[in-house]
């Protein structure tokens, strides 16, 4: 017992005289790397300070030498904790280090964080469809042609010879978007519904949350009228009364039976971005596809869904319909596909398909998150790698007390991760605040766009950013750091030998963030002027001050109500104040209709001597029509008002149907052509006169090709089945909202003006895509120059302080201030023009990557590659006076003193 006794007081006595020289050792330790601190220019207190923090726990060492005697076992939780309260500590104590860090990790996990919720919001989140994998959209092509109709449609007849026997599908439906006037259940109203075939909801398998969904026998003909309710229209304007069932509701001034409520959160599948007519769905209304009259001169086409029957594929429903496409007749259908090659059907899942428009500017976030990532990582790496060269001597004196290298390379990473978790939850913040802009920023007719949201997965997604982050740029700050010789660390300086050690490094990456940066740069410049490009097209007419709304009357009406209405109200508007023009026609610049004709010009043969058909979009306008848009004249005159009594069909034709059938040398203006349109019109004995030539107009988008288009004269056997108004105003055009409303409710209480506003307004919207685009890739080439340019201020900081008495030594050679400042300028630069070179090299590889997407600009375009090259050697060149001004203000007597 006494034995025991002995051998403890021993063992206790050892242990304190091990402490008391641990302790000894330690402040040895730690005044010589605060003596450090303050010879590179950190004040006394401040050099204290931070040697105490960056040392971490005294009692971290002392475990280490502890472990290494064999007097304790040192516990592996416990350090961890131990190394996270360090890193806490650390950024306490050094708020400009850890504002560069935790900005720099917030700009890098929020900017892919936002990009991740848009990317899993469009293209992954599940559709709120059951086994919506199997879910696919079916259209057909011309391979090759100039499309009239730029939408994903199937013709009529390949619907029904597919639909009566598939063999790869379940079941298939199809849709029509619409607008319908609706009163009951509040104020009349103009809203968007969906006409749909009743096996469209066996298709999406919709089970209602209260009635039933359509029956086939409620499309037949002479079926009573029902109605199904969004979910949204049944609990703002019913209540969510569960009795709604069989109530009535006044649809274009016919009473519809409600039957059914479609379930909460039920989104109906809309057409591929760009589409006409996107907007909240309201209501749903049934409609049979009609058989094929082969007597007509149309082409019935529709959108259509189906679902993949058990073991097929997309392929093989290809082959399927294609097939079909192919046996069936589909008289005219070169005037909605264009001519070309022999017709193929698509078969793609939805979400490929309603996102098709848009994966280019999802590439484009992408790319550009990934790249600002990267940039993200060098510039932590290096704040990282500054850091553990200030802790050479700790880390040395760690290793020589016992600390394993795995004790050291955890310490350094864990300490890399908790930086990188704290800017990680900023970056949540900046990420929600991005996620919200996209939202805000992004083009109407985005796909998915109520899908782009902050949930869990957007936090996960920031979370194993962070984590990412953190442990990659850790890695190369931990292996130097753990590879510190002691005998080194001590004899030649510690820090500062460490840091003209570190430097080459620092400097590499700091020219691959310039490299990273100078593609985002030539990225967004390419986009930026193809977007200017995009805008100075010449669209064939003006859109300022120019007000559009299209003219509804109820359904059933006689065929030419609204058209009178029209007309009526056109010579009322002629007569108003600040009207400079008016006019009428049945499709506009960037309206919901386009008419497609096919039809002979007699007299006319092809060179092989046949018949000519020429196929053309077909407008019916009125007098003031062509002068209300200020389309431009190439030759002959607009249409006047003589023109809607004239015997003769006055017609104009544009630049594009010329150069195409009208190109045999002989005047355009005066031709005449007898039995025109004959199906069209009734008898085969019209005459018609091509009265003028206009410039082309671009109806859809400033990157369409120009298509063969006709203008005849309203009054003369044509007429505007739906009509929009276009007037010029001689200032505001929304002012004159009020008065054309006006007119049109005097004329006519029961009509009502859809879509209106000014034609600036819509000319807008189509080109928001590329405005986007041009946005998100412009901002991310920003916060890119940004990051590197303050990486390269940090490094080339940092290295003056490092050789503030070899700076002090040059001075006091002779060295003048121009002499130092010079010699920071080279050494910053060098590493810009490196950097510069490595990126113009990538740009010329991403810039052909983006031919695709860009307009009327080259992938190799000069302005391009020139403008961000001179941006970032200045920025570069400002970033590196401050630290040279910094190294020329170093007085040689203090530092030698201090040295």
């Amino acid at each position: 017992m006494f034995s025991r006794l002995r051998s403890f007081l021993t063992a206790w006595t050892r242990r304190e005289r091990f402490e008391e020289s641990l302790d000894e050792e330690m402040r040895f330790h730690l005044d010589a790397y605060a003596e450090d601190l303050f010879h590179s220019g950190v004040p006394r207190r401040d050099a204290v300070r931070q040697a105490r923090v960056r040392f971490g726990s005294i009692e971290s060492m002392k475990d280490d030498c502890r472990q290494a005697r064999g007097l304790r076992f040192a516990d592996d939780m416990a350090t961890v904790v131990q190394d996270i309260r360090s890193a806490f500590g650390f950024l306490l104590a050094n708020r400009g280090f850890a504002a560069a860090i935790l900005l720099t990790v917030a700009l890098g996990v929020g900017g892919t964080a936002a990009v991740f919720s848009v990317i899993y919001g469009v293209l992954l989140r599940p559709l709120p469809y059951a086994e919506s994998e199997r879910l696919v959209r079916l259209w057909e092509v011309h391979p090759g042609a100039n499309a009239p109709f730029g939408e994903a449609v199937l013709s009529v007849p390949t619907y029904l010879g597919w639909s009566a026997s598939s063999a790869s599908l379940d079941a298939i439906g199809s849709y029509r978007t619409d607008e319908f006037d609706v009163t009951g259940a509040g104020a009349a109203r103009r809203v968007r519904g969906v006409r749909v075939t009743p096996s469209l909801f066996r298709v999406l398998r919709a089970t209602p949350a209260v009635g039933r969904v359509f029956r086939e026998t409620d499309a037949a003909g002479g079926a009573a009228p029902v109605v199904i309710l969004a979910y949204t229209v049944w609990q703002q304007r019913f209540g969510g009364d569960p009795n709604v069932i069989d109530r009535r509701l006044a649809i274009d001034g016919v009473d519809h039976r409600i039957v059914g409520v479609v379930p909460p959160g039920f989104s109906f599948p809309r057409p591929v971005a760009g589409a006409a007519g996107q907007g909240e769905i309201e209501l749903y209304t049934p409609f049979e596809v009609p058989a094929v009259d082969p007597e007509a001169r149309v082409i019935g086409v529709l959108h259509a869904i189906g679902r993949l029957a058990d073991g097929a594929t997309a392929v093989q429903a290809e082959v399927e319909a294609t097939a079909h496409a192919r046996r069936v007749g589909r008289p005219f259908a070169d005037l909605m596909f264009g001519e070309g090659a022999p017709v193929e059907v698509r078969v793609r899942s939805m979400v490929e398909q309603m996102t098709l428009n848009v994966r280019p500017a999802l590439l484009l976030l992408v790319v550009g998150a990934g790249l600002l990532l990267a940039i993200a990582c060098a510039n932590v790496t290096n704040l990282l790698l500054s850091r553990t060269i200030t802790r050479a001597r700790e880390f040395a004196t760690r290793a020589a007390l016992g600390a394993g290298r795995r004790r050291l390379l955890r310490q350094v990473l864990t300490e890399s991760v908790v930086f990188s978790l704290v800017g990680g939850v900023l970056g949540l913040f900046v990420g929600w605040v991005l996620t919200t802009a996209v939202q805000s920023l992004a083009p109407a007719d985005f796909p998915r766009l109520q899908d782009i949201r902050v949930d869990m997965s957007f936090l996960v997604a920031g979370g194993v950013v962070a984590v990412f982050v953190g442990s990659i740029a850790g890695v190369l700050p931990a292996l130097r750091q753990t590879g510190v010789d002691l005998a080194i660390a001590i004899q030649v300086g510690g820090n500062r030998s460490m840091g003209s050690a570190g430097r080459g490094l620092r400097e590499t990456l700091v020219a691959v963030e310039v490299a990273l940066a100078i593609v985002l740069l030539v990225a967004g410049a390419l986009c930026a002027r193809s977007f200017v490009k995009l805008l100075s097209v010449d669209a064939g007419f003006d859109a300022a001050s120019v007000l559009v709304a299209d003219i509804h009357v109820p359904e059933g009406s006689r065929p030419t109500r609204g058209e009178d209405l029209a007309v009526a109200t056109l010579e009322r508007l002629r007569e108003a104040p600040r009207v400079v023009a008016a006019g009428a026609g049945n499709m506009t610049p960037h309206g919901a209709r386009l008419y497609s004709s096919g039809f002979r010009l007699p007299g006319m043969t092809t060179p092989d001597g046949e018949p000519l058909v020429a196929t053309a979009l077909r407008s019916v306008i009125t007098p003031g029509f062509a002068e209300a848009l200020n389309m431009r004249l190439a030759a002959g005159r607009f249409l006047a008002l003589e023109d809607t009594t004239a015997p003769i069909i006055a017609m104009l034709v544009n630049e594009a149907f010329v150069d195409a059938y009208f190109n045999d040398g002989r005047p355009t203006v005066g031709r005449r052509f007898s039995g025109m349109f004959p199906g069209m019109l009734g008898r085969d004995d019209a005459v018609v006169e091509v009265v003028g030539v206009v410039e082309n107009v671009l109806l859809r988008s400033p990157d369409e090709a120009p298509q063969p288009q006709i203008y005849v004269s309203y009054g003369v056997g044509f007429g505007m089945r739906h009509a929009t108004f276009v007037v010029r105003t001689d200032g505001e055009p929304a002012t004159s909202a009020p008065l054309l409303t006006g007119i049109v409710r005097q004329l006519d209480p029961v009509a009502t003006l859809g879509q209106m506003g000014p034609l600036t307004g819509k000319v807008g919207t189509a080109v928001e895509g590329p405005r986007f685009a041009a946005f998100v890739v412009g901002a991310f080439a920003v916060l890119a120059l940004s990051l590197a340019t303050a990486g390269l201020y940090g490094v080339l900081s940092f290295g003056v302080n490092q050789r503030r008495r070899e700076l002090g030594v040059r001075a006091a050679l002779g060295a003048t201030p121009t002499d130092l400042v010079v010699m920071v300028l080279k050494q910053g630069m060098t590493v810009t023009v490196i950097g510069l070179a490595m990126g113009l090299a990538g740009s010329i590889v991403a810039s052909r990557a983006m031919a695709s997407v860009l307009f009327g600009v080259e992938a190799l375009d000069g302005v391009a590659f020139i403008a961000p090259s001179a941006v970032v050697l200045v920025v570069a060149a400002a970033s590196c006076y401050l630290p040279g001004r910094r190294a020329a203000a170093v007085d040689p007597a203090e530092v030698l003193l201090d040295s």
